[in-house]
Formats: C-alpha cells, sequence, structure tokens
C-alpha cells in the first residue's frame, strides 16, 4: 500500500533537511580544523624566528670574543703564549693556542662541522669566555634566551710576510674568527664570521 502524499513529502523534506544540517556541520568542523592548523603553523613559525634569532645574537657575542681574545693576545695584554707558537699547518692548538687553527692549504676549515652536522660542537674551537674571562648573563625565569655557550675558532689566513719597496716586511697575521651560537634549543644554531688583523 503506497503512503499518503503528505507522509511521503515530510519524510523527502526531512531527508534534505538532515542532509542540509549534516553538510553544513562537516563545513564548520572543517573551517575549525583549517584555522587550528593556521594558528599552529603561526606559532611554530614564530618559535622558530625567535629561536634562530637567539642563536643568531649568540654567535654575535661569541665572535666579538674571540676578536677581543685576539686583539688582546697580539698586543701582548693577554695570557701569555696564546699566539706564539702558533699550531703546524692543518691543525688546531690545544692549551693555552685552544681555537687557534692553523689550516692546510687544501684542507677544509675547522668550523666545517658546525655547517655540515658531522661532528660535535663541542670538539671545535672554544666557549664564549675562556680567555676573555666574559661569562654569559643569567637569565632571569620567563625571559627567552640561550643556556648553551657559543664558541668560536680563529684560522691564521694568508701569507705571513707581506712585501714593499724595501724587501720583504712582517706583517701582522690576519685570522678568520668564526662563531656559533645556539637557541634555546641546541638543535638551532647560527654561524658568522669576520676576518680581523690585530
Amino acid at each position: 500500500m503506497l503512503a499518503p502524499p503528505m507522509a511521503r513529502i515530510r519524510r523527502m523534506h526531512g531527508g534534505a533537511t538532515l542532509l542540509f544540517a549534516s553538510t553544513l556541520l562537516l563545513l564548520a568542523v572543517f573551517t575549525a580544523a583549517a584555522a587550528l592548523q593556521f594558528l599552529l603553523s603561526t606559532r611554530q613559525l614564530a618559535t622558530m624566528q625567535l629561536d634562530r634569532e637567539i642563536a643568531f645574537r649568540a654567535a654575535e657575542v661569541a665572535l666579538l670574543d674571540g676578536e677581543a681574545d685576539l686583539l688582546t693576545a697580539a698586543a701582548g695584554s693577554g695570557p701569555p703564549g696564546r699566539l706564539d707558537p702558533l699550531p703546524a699547518s692543518g691543525t688546531c692548538g690545544t692549551g693555552m693556542q685552544a681555537g687557534v687553527c692553523v689550516p692546510a692549504p687544501d684542507g677544509m676549515p675547522a668550523w666545517q662541522a658546525w655547517l655540515s652536522g658531522t661532528g660535535p660542537t663541542d670538539d671545535v674551537g672554544v666557549p664564549f669566555g675562556a680567555f676573555t674571562g666574559n661569562a654569559m648573563p643569567r637569565l632571569p625565569e620567563g625571559i627567552a634566551g640561550t643556556s648553551v655557550s657559543p664558541r668560536y675558532v680563529a684560522e691564521l689566513i694568508g701569507d705571513a710576510a707581506a712585501s714593499s719597496g724595501y724587501g720583504p716586511q712582517p706583517a701582522a697575521p690576519r685570522f678568520r674568527v668564526t662563531a656559533i651560537g645556539f637557541g634555546r634549543s641546541r638543535d638551532t644554531t647560527a654561524v658568522v664570521q669576520s676576518v680581523i688583523q690585530p
């Protein structure tokens, strides 16, 4: 027996309403999920940028510390024996010469491990303040910063003598100072360089 026409119309109207309501509900869920994903991605990008900025500032501090170390050593007011004698070609110094390297003419620079991530970062260079006596500030609770000390390495570059009209004259050595800084996470790093001639 066939249902009366009004009952069929009501069933069709109820089914269309249910379909329309479930479609709107799914659309609202997908919109909320997309908005949440956008907010989480934005937060992650902001956090990564802050971490990179902290690492960059720490690397700058280590670079300035390395330059100050070499300038005071060259002026004779730093620790005795810091630059004399220099390590052999292709090696880095130890003890008082720690962090000072003389690269081999065709060898990789000592700081290459910092860029490639092939070895522990603590095996290269010296930590911030090792020879200048500077110290990292203690950060108050809730302040963003790093607790990992940045490092630097100094490499002798160029010729040891420069020529002039009167024959070879000893020139002051030139050093390439390379520093690495860390963010709040040790996985976030920044590397900076400068060349100085004390």
